[in-house]
């Protein structure tokens, strides 16, 4: 998208190592950031020193950091990861990008806006067994998935801890919802790989509708490195 011309020389390209903190709660950086590969968990640390997940960003997600005062979340890279940073909160300066980056940008905080919608549902209306299922399948449409030997699958970095910080799970129900779902021959995931057996009946059993991801990166303009 040209991104390197936007908002003149304060554009910035950052590179994370796995664990890094991008943004944290009580920092005062102010930025629109745009992923160019990697991935990242954006979510608060509670007062007991637990935390939630609200979203997991991926390659061509936009986040908005210290937006306001009063709503800031933890940014964390779970692995290593590269994107581009504009200063400034997003009320100040997103007039000032040209139109096509504008528009990148708003089609990112759309797209967050509907799957923040849907994590809202999850964790509020659905079991543990769908919820699980909701957020694998919801992962196999973002990242893409690789066919083969009669399969569906792609490469996942999160773990058991991060599955339950998403889904207001415990590890412990976390680790039986995901055997319950590799024994009923739907999907496993194991050493990093999520494969789908069964996709097709995984997205019947658990009531799985993508229209909430229909925003596709194919809406947005390609970001030039």
């Amino acid at each position: 998208m040209g991104a390197g011309k936007a908002n003149g020389s304060a554009l910035r390209k950052r590179l994370y190592a796995s664990g890094d903190t991008i943004a944290d709660m009580d920092g005062q950086k102010r930025a629109v950031l745009l992923v160019i590969s990697g991935w990242v968990a954006n979510g608060k640390e509670l007062e007991d020193g637990s935390r939630t997940v609200v979203d997991f960003s991926l390659t061509g997600d936009v986040i908005t950091v210290g937006s306001t005062e009063w709503s800031r979340e933890e940014v964390r890279a779970l692995t290593s990861v590269t994107l581009f940073e504009f200063p400034g909160a997003i009320y100040e300066n997103l007039s000032t990008y040209p139109r096509h980056v504008r528009e990148f940008v708003l089609k990112g905080m759309a797209r967050r806006y509907a799957r923040a919608a849907e994590h809202f549902v999850n964790i509020s209306r659905r079991g543990a067994f769908e919820r699980v299922a909701h957020l694998l399948l919801e992962l196999s449409f973002r990242v893409g998935l690789y066919e083969g030997q009669g399969a569906s699958s792609f490469a996942c970095p999160l773990t058991q801890v991060d599955l339950g910080d998403a889904l207001g799970l415990s590890v412990v129900h976390v680790n039986r919802v995901l055997r319950k779902l590799r024994e009923g021959g739907y999907v496993s995931f194991r050493g990093g790989v999520v494969t789908f057996q069964n996709r097709a009946g995984l997205i019947t059993a658990s009531g799985f509708d993508d229209a909430y991801l229909a925003l596709s990166d194919a809406d947005a303009a390609p970001v030039d490195n």
